[in-house]
């Protein structure tokens, strides 16, 4: 199972209010009255609010604490089963049996599933006895993954797994295909010794999704991404490319910063700034709120209208905009002006972007950007964004 503290112990977080303000697709002019309305709310914000703020960031911090100290627990009764612990990353999905003897990983970058089980070693039977055991459970596994659904109630491998005929398995001819596995794809095996200090046999096997299966993932976005696109004026194809190079557009995505979901949204930055953006409120968002893909993509194509149209809207070109934007998407504003003034103010930073060509401007970040996993991930978006161009 993904890590999510709600499993382990349902603590009551408070709940707010949560505005109804439902925006559609703007126009120009009232892009531009609803950046100055939130411009005027920041710059107005009272010494209560900043109070309240205060209160949401410790509420945040006791969670996240909590939320630390159940996935420890977690991990170490894992590893008393397992000779080693894989949790979910932005890349991978892991999860696990309740009772921890079987696993599934899916890598949704290179579009490989395992399915690992454990098998005691019990010299009392054969192994052909451990044989059958490992393949009802690895059958069962398979079955399971197939029928997995995301928090929008959504497959998770929609139309991404071919049977042996070529078929896209569905979640009805699941429970068929597990079988086809584990009769016509052999078993690995391996002896493990536990945590525990018990002996286990570890089987697994490995099955590949379909060429195109980041495509398929995409196109199920398609339509929120560009609503939301639309909504806050940002370019679509930007969206896009961020959300693969976060995610590969795997809505259980989930990093150890802790950031969750498509677009990797971090609750105490990322995902609180965006919310305050739109909603005009400071709220504590939860792992299960940040996973469902609607309000994912929400945030996370606010954030990027965030950094367009508020920290960069004194940039001139919306090129060089754009790889500002993008670099700051990972990594902050702050450091983006860093690679360009040695500060961290933005007004002096749009100065010397707008005395640069764009390409001087690529250039500049992926010369001085801080990080070096800042600077490899605008390299990624950027060679990227040309692919969605037409999904426009």
């Amino acid at each position: 199972m993904i890590f999510d503290g709600s499993v382990f112990c349902r603590r009551s977080i408070t709940t707010l209010l949560l505005f109804s303000f439902v925006l559609h697709g703007y126009a120009q002019d009232d892009f531009d009255s609803f950046r100055q309305e939130q411009l005027d709310a920041m710059q107005n914000m009272s010494e209560e609010n900043t109070s309240y703020s205060d209160a949401v960031s410790q509420e945040f911090d006791a969670y996240y604490d909590e939320q630390n100290r159940l996935f420890e627990l977690y991990q170490a009764e894992i590893e008393d089963k397992w000779d080693e612990f894989k949790a979910s990353s932005s890349h991978i999905y892991v999860d696990y049996d309740e009772d921890f003897k079987s696993r599934t990983s899916v890598d949704f970058e290179n579009g490989e599933i395992n399915i690992e089980v454990l098998v005691d070693d019990d010299p009392g039977k054969g192994s052909q006895q451990k044989q059958q055991t490992a393949e009802s459970l690895v059958e069962k596994r398979v079955a399971r993954l197939l029928k997995q659904k995301a928090e929008d109630r959504q497959q998770l491998l929609k139309d991404q797994v071919r049977n042996r005929s070529g078929t896209k398995v569905t979640q009805k001819s699941s429970q068929q295909y597990a079988k086809e596995v584990v009769e016509h794809i052999p078993l690995s095996k391996e002896k493990i010794v536990a945590g525990d200090g018990q002996s286990r046999v570890k089987y697994s096997v490995k099955i590949k999704m379909i060429p195109n299966h980041i495509e398929i993932r995409a196109k199920r976005f398609k339509a929120d991404i560009l609503k939301q696109a639309e909504r806050f004026n940002i370019d679509p194809a930007v969206a896009f490319a961020v959300m693969q190079t976060e995610s590969y557009f795997n809505p259980n995505a989930r990093s150890h910063v802790p950031a969750y979901g498509l677009m990797q949204l971090v609750p105490k930055s990322g995902a609180r700034d965006a919310y305050r953006y739109i909603y005009k409120q400071d709220k504590l968002l939860k792992d299960t709120y940040l996973y469902n893909p609607k309000n994912n993509i929400e945030l996370g194509c606010a954030y990027l209208g965030k950094l367009r149209h508020v920290y960069f809207k004194d940039i001139q070109n919306n090129q060089a905009a754009y790889y500002c934007t993008i670099s700051a998407y990972n990594t902050g504003p702050g450091n983006v002006a860093k690679a360009f003034t040695g500060g961290t103010k933005l007004g002096p930073t749009a100065k010397a972007v707008n005395s640069l060509a764009p390409d001087q401007v690529y250039r500049n970040l992926l010369n001085n950007l801080p990080y070096k996993e800042t600077k490899d991930y605008l390299a990624k978006v950027n060679s990227r964004v040309e692919n969605y161009q037409a999904w426009k």
